[in-house]
């Protein structure tokens, strides 16, 4: 069976294409944002459902169309209710007039429990009268009207299915528990508009797209069908705190009247609790995931859409723009396009920290010919520092970094080796750091560091502002030593290095260089856990980086823009012991300076 999945691009809709496709459908998807699923059994097509072109091209042989393409939210379509009235009621007119040009005799159209507003009875069944609240109501209610008319003018055999409250990892953080979770993870206050009393019955997109399969498969046909879970009705307020416990962390919960809110008290459904009885009976479905079980997964693997603190972590290192480097570095040094491209996705994804060194080849140089003026800049002095007139040669090397640079000022300037802070005329070094922040020149006095000796003595003798220090999960030997926490407490900057150990991590067994072949017993070890994950070690190592609490930037050297790109994709949460894979005590394994 071929299906045509509208909106395949959405929260809901990219759980379903993944498992339409792993159950040996062909599937089209049609959507105005790229869908990041590679499939030989799946087509893309870009597109508003609104262009009739574009819809009846994508409709060709297709058996059944699952139309989950809409404007959602009620606050977001009460604010822009004519786009919403096109998308929504037209764009399902669409829909239905390209079902008759192609003759496919199958629709399932994906509907809202909002559509009931508030009712007197609970639970509520499909034949309960609907109540429009919202604009958003409306034109779901339409649609319905618009599915049942042509169905019964023209014999198309449908489904309606009525989503009620459904959540999951993808979600945009404007629903409840996406927020909840997003303002928890950063200590923030969990907001609750009005009194908190509202009751609501919340489904994980897992469930809610087995359930719409099974509707496929088997649900009678001409029929709506309330889809949800009914087993675990909860107040808001009563959700904030199960948030919170799950963090075991105090977090602050605090109700909001809706006069301080973007929400209108009129538009709100008080209680929504679904009957789905009739869903049970005639098809396989049954909800699986319990709230808690729910919520721990997201807060186990935070991707959330608009949530881009993950992606925000990230720092570009630039190694790789001045020359050859890492052992499994195969692309070589990056090309003027790649760099350009790589400038253009950062910037579309707010990530501001971008990683350099005048010894890096022509980095500097070609930073500043293609112009990251807008980037926070981080460079590093020569690693040879003179045995005298050090003040001046600060000054010096950091004028030469910004003539290259093209930029009058830079957000951090690291000692590159610590050792010439450390020995008897550092402190001249150091004065020549804090002239150039007196100057404007520098916001942050960083220091590159690799153990966690010369860490304590550099913060003990000297104010610094930024560390970079090397972290994965082969060497955690500065986690473990318990620093960090102490950097936070003084409020300094921590940014990591080595998150794939120059690519040795990711190598296979068999690949590994002889030198390494003494240290197979961790990357047994890696492997296993991988396996365990199932997640890429390239997905594992920087997630691993990103999740650290106290680091703020996660430096990772780019091969080429598609690499950048697949480095976005894989930032997010995740939560791994710290022993998993730990080879801090093998030094000559996990510093690159002893390969």
């Amino acid at each position: 069976m071929k299906i045509l999945v509208t909106g395949g691009s959405g929260f809901i809709g990219q759980f379903l294409i993944k498992k339409l496709l792993s159950k040996g459908y062909k599937v089209s998807c049609l959507d105005q944002n790229t869908n990041s699923i590679k499939n030989k059994n799946l087509k893309f097509f870009k597109s508003s459902i609104l262009n009739e072109k574009k819809l009846n091209f994508a409709s060709k042989g297709v058996d059944t169309i699952i139309h989950l393409a809409a404007l959602m939210g009620v606050q977001n379509t009460d604010k822009n209710s004519v786009d919403c009235l096109d998308i929504n009621i037209l764009g399902t007119k669409k829909i239905l007039e390209a079902a008759k040009k192609n003759k496919i005799k199958n629709i399932i159209f994906t509907s809202s429990s909002e559509i009931y507003g508030d009712q007197n009875h609970f639970p509520i069944y499909e034949d309960f009268e609907t109540r429009n609240k919202s604009v958003y109501a409306i034109s779901k209610n339409a649609g319905e009207a618009y599915i049942k008319g042509y169905a019964k003018k023209y014999k198309i055999n449908f489904n309606i299915i009525r989503f009620f409250n459904v959540y999951g990892p993808g979600q945009k953080n404007n629903f409840v528990i996406s927020k909840f979770i997003n303002n928890a993870s950063t200590n923030q206050t969990l907001k609750i508009y009005g009194n908190g009393n509202q009751i609501r019955s919340f489904c994980h997109v897992s469930d809610a797209t087995d359930g719409l399969i099974e509707v496929l498969e088997n649900g009678r046909r001409n029929c709506v069908y309330n889809l949800g879970n009914n087993t675990e009705p909860i107040t808001i307020y009563n959700l904030a705190k199960l948030v919170s416990s799950v963090y075991k962390k105090k977090i602050k919960i605090r109700r909001v009247p809706y006069s301080q809110s973007d929400r209108a008290e009129d538009r709100e459904i008080q209680k929504r609790i679904p009957s789905i009885k009739k869903i049970i009976t005639d098809t396989n479905y049954y909800p699986e995931i319990n709230l808690k079980e729910g919520i721990l997964s997201l807060i186990n693997d935070k991707r959330l859409v608009n949530d881009k603190s993950f992606i925000q972590k990230i720092g570009i290192g630039t190694l790789q723009f001045g020359q050859n480097y890492g052992v499994a570095n195969q692309t070589g040094k990056l090309s003027t396009k790649d760099i350009k491209l790589i400038k253009k996705l950062a910037i579309k994804n707010d990530i501001k920290i971008v990683d350099t060194a005048n010894v890096y080849g022509d980095s500097e140089k070609r930073l500043g010919q293609i112009d990251f003026s807008k980037f926070k800049l981080v460079s590093k002095l020569p690693g040879l520092a003179p045995k005298s007139k050090r003040y001046e040669w600060v000054l010096s090397s950091l004028k030469s970094t910004l003539k290259k640079l093209n930029v009058k000022k830079i957000y951090g300037l690291h000692v590159h080796s610590t050792k010439f802070l450390l020995d008897k005329r550092g402190h001249s070094i150091y004065k020549g750091l804090l002239k150039a922040k007196k100057l404007g020149l520098i916001k942050k006095i960083g220091v590159s560091v690799y153990t966690a000796e010369e860490l304590k003595k550099i913060i003990s003798k000297f104010n610094i502002d930024l560390v970079l220090l090397p972290f994965n999960i082969f060497d955690q030997r500065l986690v473990k030593s318990n620093l960090l926490k102490e950097l936070k407490d003084k409020n300094i900057e921590i940014h990591s290095r080595t998150t794939f150990l120059q690519g040795l991590i990711l190598m296979n067994i068999n690949e590994l260089p002889k030198k390494f072949q003494k240290y197979k017993k961790y990357f047994k070890n890696w492997e296993q856990l991988c396996k365990k994950y199932k997640k890429s070690k390239y997905e594992i190592s920087l997630k691993y980086a990103l999740s650290n609490k106290y680091i703020d930037r996660v430096i990772v050297g780019v091969d080429n823009f598609k690499h950048f790109k697949k480095l976005i994709n894989s930032a997010g949460y995740i939560n791994i012991p710290k022993k998993s894979v730990d080879a801090s005590n093998d030094i000559d394994l996990i510093n690159p300076a002893k390969w």
